[in-house]
């Protein structure tokens, strides 16, 4: 049904560019070759600069963008690094390679890495920015791979839809204090601001490095234009910083490291320590209104009706049939893909609405009320978690670990020299 938003801010127009664009092949971990573009700005000093990383949305699409570098030479980011710079990195990724897996993930990661080999890159400026699916796929870095990242840039992104498609579990105090720009518009037809205020409210209470933007407008990025001065001014103004103090939480078992901190592996079948309390959690009320149509086929004269999302969905209950033609909401002519989401937008769980549809050559009026809200989780923690917390303090490593099976200091990537073995906090059961 969204396959076609990850053509949405193309609605902001052609952007003008000077600079140049190439196309590289990746090899990923499943074996197929992807595409990915690679911007270069119209001025390039001999210094290294700053790498500009967007994920683009729609990511559980099946195919492949047939045409990448006209898609990336549409993006409205294209202004923004040339004002200050930056090279842009475009992945594209599709169903089984999405920023939500361990092959999507590593795709984005090997492409990074692939992008310092070709390019003089500040290591120290690598922002991670997306947007829809793309913002969310940021959130989901930024708590299971943040720490290449000087910082984040989440445009109309869910950390729900993070949440809810992940691989890894997630836990925003992995974060670690690394900066975030979210920007969610008030009226967006597929992430309501008011569902998307308490995850970042969530966010804001373990990092306090965080700003929210939260412009008119729609599911689209035509709030650039007036946003690109705040852009342009995080992507100036943040860089990476060395990390004296790490909190890192996970229920998964393979080895990581964060900066300095490498995990062996967890144990997750061993005691929780007493310090370390359930990772917390908040309902959130779905107030959104949604006919629960799964499977829509768009034609010149309406929608058609393909599949429900289940057997208690709004349009089903109020008695559209597969294989109906949706003509009008209430009043609304339906004659655009977006027509649905659109007029759903305006309404909320338990409003009135009237449709029309066509049923076999004759027209029927249906009458009823979208299904009552309800309360959901915004992360899913199922599984037992290990976490561990280590802190720099002058020359010394201090170190308290819960489920952890080993873990080891990097002493070239601290920074400072360390002196000693890192001493285990006096609070660590």
């Amino acid at each position: 049904m969204y396959r076609l938003l990850i053509f949405l801010w193309v609605c902001t127009g052609l952007q003008a560019q000077t600079g140049s664009f190439k196309t590289f092949q990746q090899v990923c971990a499943d074996g197929k070759e992807r595409p990915f573009v690679v911007y270069t700005p119209k001025e390039v000093s001999k210094k290294p600069r700053p790498l500009l990383v967007f994920l683009h949305g729609a990511v559980g699409n099946p195919e492949l963008n047939s045409a990448p570098e006209k898609y990336a030479q549409k993006s409205p980011l294209l202004s923004i690094a040339d004002q200050e710079g930056c090279y842009v990195l475009f992945p594209f990724g599709q169903k089984g390679a999405t920023w939500f897996d361990s092959v999507g993930t590593q795709m984005v990661m090997d492409e990074i890495a692939a992008v310092k080999k070709e390019f003089k890159i500040d290591a120290q400026k690598v922002f991670l920015s997306g947007f829809s699916d793309g913002g969310s796929g940021v959130y989901y870095l930024s708590m299971t791979q943040p720490d290449p990242f000087a910082g984040f840039i989440v445009l109309n992104g869910s950390m729900k839809v993070a949440s809810m498609l992940g691989e890894e579990e997630l836990f925003v105090g992995n974060t670690n204090q690394k900066p975030f720009l979210i920007i969610n518009t008030t009226a967006d037809m597929l992430y309501p601001l008011e569902q998307v205020k308490p995850s970042v409210d969530l966010l804001k209470e373990v990092n306090n490095n965080v700003t929210f933007r939260t412009p008119e407008g729609n599911h689209f990025m035509s709030y650039l234009p007036q946003e690109e001065g705040v852009l342009r001014q995080f992507v100036r103004e943040k860089s990476r910083q060395a990390l004296s103090q790490i909190v890192w939480e996970t229920s998964s078992k393979k080895p990581q490291q964060i900066a300095w901190l490498k995990i062996a592996g967890v144990d997750t079948l061993s005691p929780r320590a007493a310090w370390h309390l359930p990772a917390k959690n908040i309902k959130i009320w779905n107030n959104k209104a949604d006919l629960g149509l799964k499977n829509i086929r768009f034609t010149d004269k309406g929608i058609e009706v393909v599949r429900f999302k289940s057997d208690t969905a709004t349009a089903k209950r109020m008695g559209v049939k597969e294989g109906d033609l949706l003509i009008t909401l209430e009043r609304d002519s339906v004659n655009n893909a977006f027509a649905m989401m659109e007029y759903s937008s305006k309404k909320r769980a338990g409003d009135s609405l009237s449709l029309e549809v066509v049923r076999e050559g004759k027209t029927l009026t249906l009458k009823g009320k979208y299904n009552a809200g309800y309360p959901y989780l915004l992360f899913r923690h199922r599984r037992p978690s290990a976490k561990i917390e280590a802190r720099i303090e002058g020359k010394q490593v201090f170190v308290r670990s819960s489920r952890v099976a080993g873990y080891e200091i990097d002493p070239k990537r601290t920074p400072v020299k360390i002196k000693g073995k890192p001493e285990v906090l006096k609070n660590n059961p």
